[in-house]
């Protein structure tokens, strides 16, 4: 079983007009979620005023993978974030950008077909609406 440190958050503004949401979770092949132990939970300073935020040390169970997800949202009621998923063995499998309903993959390490797949199920998970997504860093 291997540890990784995750940031758990979710605060909003004074104004309540940016918000801010960071959590985890881990998936197996199948996309079927994958229950972790939490070890440790330290509280940190959260971006906005009202709000709570944690460091987690995470144990991720073998043949799991651990999907890290970081959202912010504007005055304009925009969302924005990344997307980080992470191997049993700790290595980045792909990191994502999500912007103006669309998933842009920055780095990827894994072919395009498997990307899109684990990319569709952790969309479905967190039903985020999606226009259209890129795959072009990834190998062919």
């Amino acid at each position: 079983m291997l540890e990784t440190r995750v940031r758990i958050e979710k605060s909003v503004s004074r104004s309540g007009l940016h918000m801010r949401i960071s959590t985890y979770f881990t998936i197996s092949r199948d996309c079927s979620k994958v229950p972790s132990r939490v070890l440790d939970k330290a509280r940190t300073k959260p971006t906005y005023a009202k709000g709570e935020a944690y460091d987690a040390l995470v144990e991720i169970p073998p043949e799991a993978f651990l999907v890290a997800i970081d959202l912010r949202r504007n005055p304009r009621k925009r969302v924005k974030g990344d997307i980080a998923v992470y191997s049993p063995t700790g290595t980045a499998v792909f990191k994502a950008v999500y912007r103006k309903l669309k998933i842009r993959i920055v780095e990827c390490y894994i072919d395009s077909r498997q990307a899109y797949s684990m990319i569709k199920c952790i969309v479905d998970l967190l039903k985020l609406p999606v226009k259209r997504y890129g795959l072009s860093r990834c190998k062919s």
